[in-house]
This record gives structure tokens, sequence and C-alpha cells, in this order.
């Protein structure tokens, strides 16, 4: 048998499958089967519950192209396949490190736009007249355009990207105001960004609704970001990027899209792209450079000491830039002066002197602040928060940020936001370490995650510009606790806009800590966070699983509260095809919450059994339940569960037949919905709007209203509330005997309800494509579609049943006759 290969070299996901493989390799390669059996033998010895990873999940943690591996079934598999306690004890801290890393990758800040260039950008003439002439020469053969533009650090790649971007919008040959982001394929502190990351992003831009995104594979998300560019003439920015493995799956190849990659790297091997390699700017580029900073005339009388200057600038745009603010701010110095006071700072002491002496002409507060940016987990930096960091006035901090923009120390992004350059950013991270104490340091991020802690709890923050920033907190060191309750917090704002994929990273990073400190507290609400995003996603089996061990770590710790919402999980994932289960659950969990005092979750549960009482035809007790979850919400103030219970009690009421009375109630829970701006209740509200205007003939009032909740879940990424709405518009264009149109749209809810697992809608869906079969006179296909509902409605105890076996057995009599 071969030795065990050494864990400890790992750095990436793929490193770890490599690892396994290895590993299975040295055991003789042991089946998949064994494998797992193995798995299963040591948790009955731990007594640990039997959840053992199946065989295809197995499989998968050998393979490459993972984007996430639980840590649990890494050492689960390395056990089995005979890993000793001490390499396991180190592939544990591996998995953590790699995983860690693998998570930061997938922060990643994309923008729908190009940044602008500097308004002083000079030079480089005949590079962009060639990055117009690629580009026309590209589209006149109907091509893509791939441009890398490669270079040294500071040589003034980005600006190029940027301004070239500007040149090709001037010249008509890119649409709209494309698709940037920044690759970090070289920051001294984050790793590359992961290629899926920024697909995501763009695809977010691009309006593809995240829970459409989110059920995809990497690949698939890779196929519909090019689909979408398919036909648009969109320009992409890649800047700093590390290799060509992460550009290719950025490129939308066989799209009349530009793409400018800018990369210190020369990617040979990438292939279609041209090349621009940038060397320094010649002598006379750099003193017009400088020449844009001095309008005195000093350089033009000293043209040695111009020509000196610029050498000691290493010609290089970002340290021209830095001098340049130097000759504006000392206007009685001489151009030798300024030489020889660039002579005194040793080359080699940072990346380059000017940067150092824009730092030291700086005020200590100005300094101070540099240094602090240094420490801010993130990398787009507001006054807001910046303020947090320093301890200092929004107004102070605003001032000091100018004055680091005005030296060329950071770059400014729309929004009122400032970035470092990676060449600056190491600078400040080397003068932080130098200069401040370890503990001044462990208090500013303190308070910058204090900050960010009350911005959640306020609930009025949209999280749409620094979701990256908020999530790079939750990886500084030395503040667990901290980082734990961030990370609560910003998994329910992240799930409710619809952002499952970074909510999920806030729970695994949760539970990671959690299981590194033993805090039992946070793994329940990792697992319980981890479950209800499998909820959403569809994924029942897994979210079932994922609420049963938060389940029975809440009743280890005595948390009456928690166990009751775990069972309200439990509910849900059951309440499509197990009704009797569904409510069972829903009931222990009513009964816990009262008995604790918890009217959010009481009412939570008592709307729970609202939904399954309607859905099984018992409107007395739907409405009852309806009506406690209104009145228990206004009571505590929480608007949005009134406006759920109204909704409710105004679909019993619809069922009923009170139409006017229904109308009202949808309209007073629309109207909440809009007050808070919670637009999925509000699109719940008017499809409850548009069933009543079908019930009461009006059928253009109803396609009006199916429409408008259609396209607010599709905005929003809603995909059960589309299918219920595209239902609805298909029940309408069957009142008008339109059956076309009827089954397109019975047709287009089906898959998503097959997807989601919602039974009651899949039957309801089967029975409507039955009824247009037997209109069109295709019987046998009306057989099959009210079978297949039938069997879906008895299972689920739907009053649907009745009305689908008088149609067969109507069907059948007509067919005797």
């Amino acid at each position: 048998m071969r030795p065990n290969p050494h864990p400890g070299t790992a750095q990436t996901l793929d490193d770890l499958a490599d690892f396994l493989r290895d590993l299975r390799t040295a055991a003789g390669s042991m089946p998949f089967r064994r494998i797992r059996d193995n798995i299963r033998a040591h948790r009955r010895a731990q007594s640990i519950p039997d959840d053992a990873p199946s065989i295809a999940t197995l499989h998968g943690y050998f393979k490459h192209g993972r984007v996430r591996m639980s840590p649990g079934t890494v050492l689960d598999i390395a056990r089995a396949l005979g890993l000793d306690a001490a390499a396991l004890a180190s592939l544990e801290q591996t998995c953590h490190r790699v995983l860690e890393r693998a998570d930061r990758s997938l922060i990643v800040t994309t923008r729908a736009a190009v940044p602008a260039p500097t308004p002083r950008f000079t030079g480089r003439t005949e590079d962009r007249a060639r990055i117009v002439r690629l580009v026309q020469n590209a589209r006149a053969a109907g091509e893509s355009a791939f441009i890398v533009i490669e270079g040294m650090a500071g040589i003034g790649k980005t600006e190029l990207a940027h301004q070239a971007a500007r040149d090709l919008a001037d010249a008509g040959l890119v649409e709209g105001p494309g698709l940037s982001a920044d690759l970090r394929g070289y920051d001294p502190l984050e790793p590359p960004a992961a290629p899926d990351a920024v697909i995501r992003g763009f695809l977010g831009h691009l309006g593809v609704p995240g829970r459409r995104i989110d059920v995809l594979s990497p690949a698939a998300r890779a196929a519909l970001l090019h689909g979408e560019l398919a036909s648009r003439e969109t320009l992409i920015v890649l800047d700093n990027a590390a290799d060509t493995a992460q550009v290719e799956p950025l490129l939308p190849r066989g799209t009349p899209c530009v793409a400018l990659v800018t990369s210190r790297r020369r990617l040979t091997d990438l292939a279609a792209a041209t090349r621009i390699p940038l060397d320094v700017v010649t002598a006379d580029e750099a003193v017009d450079l400088l020449r844009e900073h001095d309008r005195t005339g000093r350089l033009d009388a000293a043209p040695e000491a111009a020509l000196a200057l610029v050498d000691l600038c290493r010609r290089l745009p970002l340290e021209l830039a830095a001098v340049g603010r130097q000759l504006e701010g000392r206007p009685e110095w001489g151009i030798g002066d300024h030489v020889e006071r660039l002579r005194r700072i040793p080359p080699a002491e940072h990346s380059g002197p000017v940067l150092a002496l824009s730092y030291d002409g700086l005020p200590e507060p100005a300094q101070r602040l540099f240094r602090l940016l240094a420490i801010h987990p993130g990398r787009r930096y507001t006054a807001a928060d910046v303020a947090a960091l320093a301890d200092a006035s929004v107004s102070e901090i605003d001032r000091e940020l100018t004055r680091l923009f005005d030296e060329s120390l950071l770059l400014r992004r729309p929004a009122g936001a400032y970035e470092f350059h990676d060449s600056v950013r190491a600078l400040a991270i080397d003068l932080a370490n130098r200069e401040d104490p370890a503990s001044g340091q462990h208090a500013a991020v303190a308070s910058l995650l204090r900050h960010y802690r009350t911005r959640l709890e306020s609930g009025q923050d949209p999280l749409d510009a620094d979701r990256a920033d908020l999530l790079a907190c939750l990886h500084v060191s030395g503040h667990d606790e901290a980082v734990a309750e961030l990370a609560n917090l910003l998994n329910r704002s992240l799930r409710t806009l619809g952002h499952y994929d970074e909510a999920r990273i806030c729970n695994e990073r949760l539970l990671r800590l959690a299981r590194r400190s033993g805090a039992l507290a946070w793994e329940a609400d990792a697992l319980a966070g981890l479950a209800e995003l499998d909820r959403l996603t569809g994924r029942f089996r897994i979210a079932a699983e994922g609420f049963a061990q938060a389940r029975r770590l809440r009743a280890a710790l005595g948390d009456r509260a928690g166990e009751a919402d775990a069972l309200r999980g439990l509910a849900q994932t059951s309440s499509n095809d197990d009704y009797p289960l569904a409510i069972e659950r829903y009931r222990a969990a009513l009964a816990i919450h009262r008995g604790v005092g918890n009217p959010v979750g009481e009412a939570e549960a008592l709307w729970g059994l609202a939904e399954i009482a309607l859905t099984i035809g018992d409107l007395t007790a739907a409405a009852s339940q309806a009506e406690a979850v209104t009145a228990i919400c206004r009571r505590i103030g929480n608007r949005l569960g009134e406006a759920y219970g109204m909704r409710a009690h105004a679909d019993v009421l619809a069922e009923q037949g009170d139409l006017d009375a229904a109308t009202r109630g949808y309209r007073a829970s629309l109207d909440l919905c809009e007050q808070i701006g919670n637009r999925r209740g509000g699109a719940y509200a008017v499809r409850g709007l548009a069933g009543v205007a079908l019930r009461g003939g009006d059928l253009d009032r109803a396609e009006r209203r199916y429409r408008r909740a259609l396209d607010t879940c599709h905005d929003i990424g809603d995909i059960a509330g589309e299918a219920d709405a595209r239902r609805g518009l298909a029940e309408t264009a069957l009142a008008r005997s339109d059956l076309e149109a009827a089954a397109d749209e019975f047709d287009a809810a089906l898959p998503i309800y097959r997807e989601t697992g919602d039974r009651v809608g899949e039957a309801h869906t089967l029975a409507g494509l039955g009824h247009v079969a037997w209109r069109r006179r295709d019987r046998t296909k009306a057989r099959r579609h009210w079978r297949q509902a039938l069997e879906l409605a008895e299972r689920g105890g739907l009053p649907l049943s009745a009305a689908l076996r008088e149609a067969l057995d109507r069907n059948a009599v007509t067919d005797s006759v």
C-alpha cells in the first residue's frame, strides 16, 4: 500500500479533491460504497446521527470545479480512507484555511458600468488608436474582440482600459454603460475573484433575478451569461486578471461583445485575444503628464531637472500622478528641489519613493486615516463607514478622504466611494503594520463591525452598494462574537432580498466559526439558516435534514423558541406533500411559542396552519387562523405579518364568494406592503385581486393584474410566485377560450412547480392542461393529465379531487356514448 499523502500543501478546493484522490489511491482505490459504509460505522460508534453523504455526493468531492466543500465531509472521507489522527488534525486546519480562501474568492464587487478615466489622462495615443481599430475590424467581421493590456504594476493598464472604454463608446462601437470587475489577481490580502462570482454579479446587472441565478450550476450560469450577451454589443472590462483560467469563463465567445482585460502576467495562452504589452511612458509623455499638474512653466524652464524627475518616477503613470500632486502643493519649489527631495528616499524602501513622499507630506490625521484604511476588511470606502473605523465625524472623514484622493493615494468611485490602487494598498498595509499597535487596530475593526451591525439592525439599509464589503467583514479574525452577530443579521437581510448564494456564505462562515469554537448556539443558527435557504430553493430533503439537526441542537441547549422555529421549518418542508405531518409540526411549534410567550413565532406557526387549511378547503379554520395572525402582528407592530394575515383572510373570503370583502382585504394588504416596500407581498396581493376579477368575469382586469404580479415576481426572482401568476393567466385565457395561450402559460408554470416541489400548484396546472386538451377534443391527453392531477390531489387531500373524479367519470360516459 502506498504511503498516505500529506494534506498541508493544499491551497484550493481542487487541491483538496486531488488530496482525496491520492488518499483513495493509497487505500487501494476503495469503492465509494465502502467509503460510505465506513463513514456510517464511525458515526454509529460515536453516537452521531446517521446522515452520511450519498454516493453521488462522495463522487463529487473527488472532482475538480467545486465551489464549496463541507469540512466535516472531507474529514469523514479521509477518516474512512484510513488517515490517522495526527494527519486528520492537520487536514482539519488545512480545510478551514482553504475554505476561508474559497469563501473570500466569492466576495466580489462587480459594476454595471465602466469607471470613468481620470480627467488628466495623457499619452498612450497609439495604444488607444490600436484598440479602436481592433474593435472596428472585429465589428466588420462580425466577431468578438478580446484585448489584453499587459504590463507591470503602476504602468497605467487600468487607466488605459478606462480611457479606451470611453473611446469605444464615443465611436459608437459599444452600447450601454458596460460591465466591469476587479479580478484581484495580485491583491496583497485577498485571493483572486472566483469567475463564477463575477458571472453572478454580471447576470444580476443584466436583470436576471437572483433566484434564477442560484439554481444553476456554474457551467449553466456561464452559458446563461453568454446567452444574455449574445445580441448585445456590450463592453466588459476585466481588471487585474490573475491568469487565463480566471478570465476564460468570463469571455462571451461568439457574441458581438468587446472585452478589455488587464493583467501583470502575459496571457499568451488566451485564445483569440490580442495582447497589447505596455512599457513605461516616453519621457515626453511623462513630462506632458506633469504639465497637467503644473502650469507655472517650471518644467520647461529646467528641462534637465524635469527629465531627472520623470526618471526618478520610473516613468510610471501612478508615480507621475503622485509627483504631479506634489508640484501643485509646493508651487514655490523649483523642479530641482523636487528632484533632490525624491533622491533622499531609498527606492528599495517601498514600491517607489514617490508614494512614500506623498504619504510623508500628509498631516497626521490624514496619515492615520491612510493606515486605517489598510485594515478595513473591504475594498470600498465611504465616509460614513470609515468614520466608524476612525472614531471621527463623517464630515471630518470626508475631508480627509478628499485629501488622500488629491494626493493620488486613493481612487474615487461613484456614489462617494473610494478605493486603493493595489500598489498603494501594499504601502498602506506596510505602514499600518509598522506604525500602529495591534490593540488599536483591533479596536478600530470592532468599531466598524458595530457600525455595520447597527445599520443592519435598522432594517433600512438596501445593501446594494456594499454587500461585498459586509461579507468581507465576516472573515476578520479575533472578533468571533461580533462576526457571528453580523453573519446572522446579514443572512436575514440577504435572504429577504433574494441574494441566496451570498446568504449561504454567511451561514457557512458562521458554521465554521461555531465548530471551531464549540459554540452550539451558533452552529444551530447556521444549520437553520442553511436549511431555510435549501427550502427556498426547492431542496426539501436537504432542508429537512438541516432543520432536524438544528432542532436537536436547540433541544440540547434548552432553547425552546429555537426548537419551535426548527419545527416550523420542518413543517414547511413537508407542507407540499404530507399535510398531516406538517399540521402536527406547526401545532407543536405553536404550543411552544405560546408557552414561552413568543408572539412572532406564534403568528408564523398560525400562518402556516392557515395556508394548509385554505389548501385543503377547511375555510372556517383558515379564516380563524388568518384573523389571529392579523391581530397578533397588529398588536406587536409587525406590519408585514399583518399584511400577510389580511391577504390570507381575503383568500378565504374569495373562496367563500364574498368578492367585495375579499377585494377590500387584498387592497388593505397591498397598501401595507407598498408602504413598507415589500414587493413580494404586494405581488401576492395583486394576484389575489386578479383572482377576484377572474371570478367576477372581468377578464381584461384579471389579465392586467396577473401580468403585473408576474412582472414583479420575475423582477425579484420569486419563481414560485411567477408560476402562480402564469397559472392565473392560463385560467384567464381558458375563460376566454384562448386555448393556445392557456396551454402556453400552463406549460410555463408546470416545470416551476415541479422544480420547487409544489404539488398543489402542479395538480391544478395538470388539471388545467386536461381542460385545454378536452376543449381541443384530445380526450386521451385530457384523461392522462386529469389522472396525474388526481393522484397528486388525493395524496394531498385537496378539494380538487372531487372535481377531477367528476371530470374523469363524465369523460368515460362520453366515450361510451
